[in-house]
């Protein structure tokens, strides 16, 4: 695979890679290449390979911005490469706290980004500010190398405070859960521009802060049992109404004996990466009052999700419950004919309730 890529002078050693940035001569996007230097990398750029390919393969789905592409590798040489592009600059580098449209934004591009590695089958397990790049416009998700598939256990090697707590099981599988922890605390860090808690710490510090805005938006995710933690989906809905909110503070400001935890107001974000101001027309629209029909109607609409989530939350909790333990007991078995018998298992659960209803369906329709 060879793409024409004009390269900086300017080379970086860690202890895994030789990092060197440059620019693709056809669109001028940034890329970062990375050459692995022993075989622990090795295992890491095969890795962010593979998920590269696996995302590209996904059928009636656009490759998203809010992830790193793979546009270069050389798996064959002596030391492995692969080359992604590397839109932005970390969030654990920018200056300052960042405005709410910017948090709001950086937290809904994750969970994109997560929810189309789930498509994959895959978790990225390692999602850390620095990892995390900021355009001014959009988040990237870079680092695809430590990922895992959804069931196995989480490997990447983090600090203890970025790994959320293991399941009731003991065990610390690599799930969506596993990464929505982990882009809730990127969010957490640079809301409240402080290092990670563990999460009896963040949930104490977030409850200070009951009916603010980032208590709000976070409520749940840092739940000690990965089932309940609110998904993807579920936290994009929370961001796309904190959108319409028109100010992002605690239910009763005026209430002077409350605690809150109010996202900062610093506004010292670099020129080069501040937000467009909002048009005038959408101020002005936020200063008027809601009527009283429209704010019926929004009560209505809200009665009628939470109607619908009720009714649909036994039968995705009973379907993640099988999904999860089928996937436990697939990739806790190493042999094929082991994982043969499982699938063959499966299909005869699976099977016997259809052949049922063909037979029941088929001799109802005999005896008319």
């Amino acid at each position: 695979m060879t793409v024409h890529i004009e390269f900086d002078p300017d080379r970086r050693f860690t202890d895994l890679f030789e990092l060197q940035w440059g620019r693709l001569a056809t669109s001028g996007e940034r890329v970062l290449r990375k050459t692995a230097r022993n075989a622990e990398a090795n295992r890491l750029v095969h890795a962010e390979v593979n998920a590269g390919n696996l995302l590209w393969g996904l059928a009636d789905t656009m490759y998203p911005l809010q992830l790193c592409r793979v546009v270069d590798h050389e798996l064959t040489g002596p030391h492995p490469q692969v080359t992604t592009t590397y839109r932005g600059v970390p969030v654990a580098g920018l200056p300052g706290a960042p405005l709410p449209e910017t948090l709001l934004t950086i937290f809904g591009d994750l969970l994109l980004a997560i929810q189309t590695l789930a498509k994959a089958g895959l978790t990225h397990g390692a999602i850390l500010p620095e990892f995390v790049l900021w355009d001014g416009s959009h988040a990237q998700l870079v680092n695809l190398g430590e990922g895992a598939a959804v069931g196995e256990p989480a490997r990447a090697a983090l600090e203890p405070l970025w790994q959320p707590p293991p399941g009731p099981d003991g065990l610390r599988l690599a799930t969506d859960a596993h990464d929505v922890y982990q882009a809730g605390m990127v969010v957490y860090c640079i809301a409240l521009q402080t290092g990670p808690a563990d999460a009896p710490g963040v949930r104490e510090e977030l409850a200070r802060g009951g009916g603010s805005a980032l208590s709000a938006l976070l409520d749940g995710v840092f739940a000690d049992d990965p089932r309940e933690r609110p998904d993807a989906h579920q936290l994009l809905r929370r961001v796309e109404e904190a959108r319409y909110e028109p100010v992002w503070q605690s239910a009763d400001p005026s209430d002077a004996t409350t605690a809150t935890v109010q996202i900062p107001q610093d506004r010292s974000i670099p020129q080069q990466f501040s937000p467009a101001p909002p048009p005038a027309a959408a101020v002005a629209r936020a200063a008027v009052p809601l009527s009283p029909a429209r704010d019926e109607f929004r009560r209505l609409v809200e009665a009628k999700r939470e109607y619908r989530a009720a009714r649909a939350t036994p039968q995705a909790v009973a379907w993640r419950y099988v999904r999860e333990t089928f996937d436990v007991l697939w990739y806790s078995r190493d042999d094929l004919s082991s994982r043969i018998v499982l699938g063959a298992g499966a299909l005869v659960v699976l099977g016997v309730p259809l052949v049922l209803v063909i037979l029941v369906v088929s001799h109802l329709g005999g005896a008319k």
